[in-house]
């Protein structure tokens, strides 16, 4: 595909500027702090579940600032894996869409099981603890969590990239 035919995420995740994003070291960081943040939401969710008042002004702030807290650092972990979950399949070279393949059969099992704890976790927490809202959350939290297991994994995986490929 020549630089013409390519859309501005493309050349966005392709760009030499993003290079230092890359290496092996930055990715597992991104991959730690996602990981980190969401098992923090994870956690207290379920506190909150587990108290009488249940959704509070505290937990609403928490939520918004970790979920605003999110997007810059997937987004430093999209670039970092040249955004290959994200793009179209056509603007993928054949390298790029079997390391997409390969990551989503390596996690195909903790993605299903993530995704049956997200539903009998939120049916849980709604039943034991009659507050819906934080069951939703919590079901949400483990639910994308299963979603970003295939970046997480890729981005784990995936070696540092040669400077001259850097350069194409």
């Amino acid at each position: 595909m020549t630089r013409s035919d390519q859309t501005l995420l493309d050349r966005t995740f392709e760009d030499r500027r993003h290079a230092w994003t890359r290496t092996h070291r930055v990715r597992v960081r991104a991959v730690l702090a996602e990981a980190a943040l969401l098992t923090a939401l994870t956690v207290a969710t379920v506190v909150c579940a587990l108290t009488d008042q249940g959704w509070s002004t505290a937990f609403f702030v928490a939520w918004t600032a970790g979920m605003l807290l999110f997007i810059p650092l997937h987004s430093l972990l999209n670039l970092g894996i040249r955004g290959v979950f994200d793009r179209g399949r056509h603007s993928l070279d054949e390298h790029q869409r079997g390391m997409r393949e390969r990551s989503h059969t390596a996690v195909g099992w903790p993605v299903s099981a993530l995704t049956f704890a997200a539903w009998t976790g939120g049916i849980a927490v709604a039943t034991g603890t009659g507050h819906t809202a934080l069951a939703l959350c919590l079901g949400f939290l483990l639910w994308f969590a299963a979603g970003l297991l295939p970046y997480w994994h890729l981005a784990w995986t995936l070696a540092d990239e040669e400077d001259d490929a850097l350069d194409a």
